[in-house]
């Protein structure tokens, strides 16, 4: 059988404040606008994780849903999950909070927990209804 992907749905709910310390209020204000708020603001995420493997034969599965659960629960969820994303989560220490920077720091955490013959496809992160940013993998991979 040829690749197959299958995808995982995570919501979480954070605080985030988009801001850089080493720019004047003017141009944060300018560049990231209400984001910028001295107290933040929340967001109903939804993170989807896709892997793509070709499915066992004997099993039909790229690999089994609750494996894949696991690891976004442990290796993300348990993380960020209703907390401040600038100030309680580690792996975000020292980068702006944006969908991007979010995805791109959260895939080193999940890639590296895939079975053999899988492969991190790609994340999606969706801000509440309207926005959304899709990340497929540094360039060296």
């Amino acid at each position: 059988m040829s690749e197959t992907r299958i995808r995982f749905d995570a919501p979480f709910c954070a605080a985030v404040r988009l801001w850089r310390e080493d720019w004047s209020e003017e141009r944060n204000v300018a560049v990231y606008g209400v984001c910028a708020s001295p107290n933040g603001h929340g967001h109903d995420y939804l993170l989807t994780v896709e892997v793509a493997g070709r499915p066992d034969v004997e099993t039909g599965m790229v690999m089994d849903y609750m494996d894949l659960k696991r690891l976004v629960e442990e290796q993300v969820l348990a993380h960020v999950d209703h907390r401040n994303l600038n100030v309680d989560v580690p792996f975000l220490q020292g980068i702006v909070p944006t969908s991007e920077n979010i995805l791109a720091a959260t895939w080193p955490r999940l890639a590296g927990g895939l079975p053999s013959g899988v492969r991190l496809h790609a994340l999606h992160l969706r801000e509440g209804r309207d926005c959304a940013c899709s990340y497929f993998g540094p360039d060296d991979e």
